[in-house]
């Protein structure tokens, strides 16, 4: 027979709860940059078709000081029309556009290209 120890699973319970709430925060703060990175495609002129996948990356503090946990963020944006990917950089705050460029072959008009 299974005994069951209703404190553990309360914490179980607890841990599963904390972690689906890191999860929704760290959803949150990813749709904040897909969002800009998608409005910054469109002044680019590409199309949303052209757009084969978008990941967003939290660049996050290296080191003990004071201040916020996460710097900024990158979309890294695969496109269907070439094998590379354009990078937009942006800041914590506001989401703004850094700098934005392309990698491998891709290009586009007005952005550099890093191979």
């Amino acid at each position: 027979m299974i005994k069951t120890n209703l404190g553990v699973w309360l914490a179980a319970l607890a841990l599963v709860a904390f972690l689906g709430a890191e999860g929704a925060a760290a959803d949150s703060r990813t749709d904040r940059f897909e969002a800009k990175a998608r409005e910054h495609l469109a002044e680019l002129n590409l199309a949303e078709a052209d757009i084969q996948s978008i990941r967003i990356v939290l660049l996050r503090r290296k080191d003990d000081r004071a201040g916020p946990d996460i710097r900024g963020g990158e979309a890294w944006v695969r496109l269907n029309s070439c094998s590379g990917y354009v990078v937009v950089e942006m800041n914590r705050a506001a989401a703004f556009v850094r700098q934005a460029y392309t990698r491998g072959d891709c290009s586009v008009s007005g952005l550099s290209n890093y191979r």
